[in-house]
């Protein structure tokens, strides 16, 4: 079984260049159209942003063969289509910019490698490892040769490299790129220096898969002690290493340190963003949820109910993101038996998935089968047999 952990690792191994530029009169129609393009992107504008790459793409077709804004076009209309899921677009493009840039630049240039590491990022969100796997050895193969064996870029190859061969459970070969990785980066930086925390956090992620926490947890607390120095004890550059750290020593079956950092983290994001912010909705999640592991429901109850509140306040009375903490809270007093007080959360978290995700929404569907569960727990069973085939057809279409 597939597990989480290597999705996050590849989060970040897009190469896009997505950038603004500086505006000024004298800009040619291709770099107006650029620059609209990005800004419209990172507001997150993806049809408008793809009308001004389309146009620049269009000015670029019209360049000389060995005119490098042509990839940059073709990649750039790509990662729009990626951000919206449309792959079978994205795909030729990239393919395209890979040949272009292969013929431009050649075949040891490291733009040349992050076009194919585009192109292998394209197929392994959509779970072709078999294709992304050989592209990302090459791109490692073609940053080495042009940059050298230890040299620092090579860590985005090796951790897209790892991250595709953990997806396929492939975890000793995962290991030999993200210890290589982590080599790379000390004999780099120093042995404090913070970009090795991503490096130890993507190997400690990788023993956990492993359910090896002799090795993941010591990885984890070396982290928090870099953030630590980095950013001080107060800081929320801790949250992160702080929040991964209890989740491994829950897992290890040592509750009291766990609870001791969730704490803590709960505390740094209050004193850091204030009583009543939403980042503090996680911190309280976390906590609540560790607190129903351990059976102590009488302490995630306050937790939950305070979450909801803040999403309440920030987000109105109808957001999905109330829905989750109002689903979670149901979830809680139904464990207890509380079934008047679960019935309502339950009641109000599906209608607002419905009007927000669609009736047929597979989240809709998990809504319903814990509702489903408390109408059982009640004796309701014509009700929870009419729900139970509403979650079968939507089950079936998604």
């Amino acid at each position: 079984m597939l597990n989480s952990w290597w999705r996050g690792l590849m989060a970040a191994s897009l190469v896009w260049a997505i950038g603004l530029a500086g505006c000024g009169d004298t800009q040619s129609p291709w770099e107006r159209h650029v620059d609209r393009g990005d800004l419209l992107f990172q507001q997150g504008r993806f049809k408008e942003a793809k009308e001004q790459y389309a146009a620049a793409l269009k000015e670029a077709e019209t360049f000389e063969k060995q005119d490098p804004r042509l990839p940059r076009s073709l990649t750039k209309l790509a990662a729009v289509h990626d951000a919206q899921g449309e792959y079978e677009q994205a795909e030729p493009l990239l393919n395209r910019a890979v040949n272009l840039n292969e013929t431009i630049l050649g075949d040891r240039d490291p733009q040349f490698a992050a076009s194919l590491s585009n192109l292998a990022a394209l197929y392994f969100a959509q779970r072709h490892y078999e294709k992304a796997l050989p592209l990302f050895e090459r791109a490692l193969q073609v940053r080495e040769q042009a940059l050298g064996s230890d040299h620092i870029d090579l860590t985005l190859d090796l951790k897209n490299l790892a991250g595709v061969l953990a997806a396929q459970e492939h975890y000793a070969q995962a290991e030999t790129h993200l210890l290589r990785a982590l080599e790379i980066t000390e004999n780099a930086t120093g042995p404090d220096d913070p970009r090795l925390v991503e490096r130890l956090n993507n190997l400690a992620l990788l023993y956990r898969a492993q359910q090896d926490y002799d090795k993941a947890i010591p990885l984890l607390e070396r982290a928090l002690a870099i953030n630590t120095k980095q950013y001080g004890a107060e800081s929320p550059g801790l949250l992160g290493s702080l929040n991964n750290l209890a989740s491994m020593l829950v897992a290890q079956g040592a509750p009291d340190k766990a609870e001791e950092l969730l704490k803590q983290a709960l505390t740094i994001t209050e004193q850091s963003f204030g009583p009543e912010n939403p980042r503090l909705v996680s911190g309280l999640t976390k906590l609540a949820d560790f607190y129903r592991l351990q059976g102590q429901f009488e302490k995630a109850e306050p937790l939950l109910a305070s979450a909801l509140e803040i999403n309440e306040k920030k987000f109105g009375p109808d957001h999905e993101k109330v829905a989750n903490v109002a689903n979670n809270l149901a979830l809680l007093y139904f464990l207890q038996e509380k079934y008047a007080q679960a019935e309502p959360l339950f009641d109000r978290a599906l209608a607002i998935n419905e009007k927000t995700l669609g009736k047929e929404h597979p989240i809709v569907a998990r809504t319903l089968r814990n509702y489903v569960a408390l109408l059982k727990k009640t004796n309701r069973a014509q009700e929870a047999q009419k729900l139970e085939t509403r979650i079968a057809t939507i089950e079936k279409d998604s």
